[in-house]
């Protein structure tokens, strides 16, 4: 019976989410990556809201334009 992350693995892979030549990392599955990412995609497919972590780059925005800078930024001056 393979592990969780090898199940997590080749679910991300029958979805077409890991590109070809990519292989199964063991470090990787040690850290639990491919059942968190797996569990992300599921999430954003149903439209389940994540916890923003202020930690993770990628859930850090920049801070919205004032409404100035957004006019000019619009207008090309």
């Amino acid at each position: 019976m393979a592990g969780p992350e090898l199940q997590a693995f080749r679910e991300l892979d029958k979805m077409g989410l890991i590109l070809e030549g990519e292989f199964f990392s063991p470090f990787l599955a040690g850290l639990d990556h491919y059942t968190k990412l797996l569990a992300a995609v599921k999430a954003d497919r149903l439209g389940i809201k994540r916890r923003a972590n202020p930690d993770s780059p990628s859930q850090q925005s920049a801070p919205p334009l004032a409404e100035e800078e957004a006019q000019s930024f619009d207008s090309g001056g």
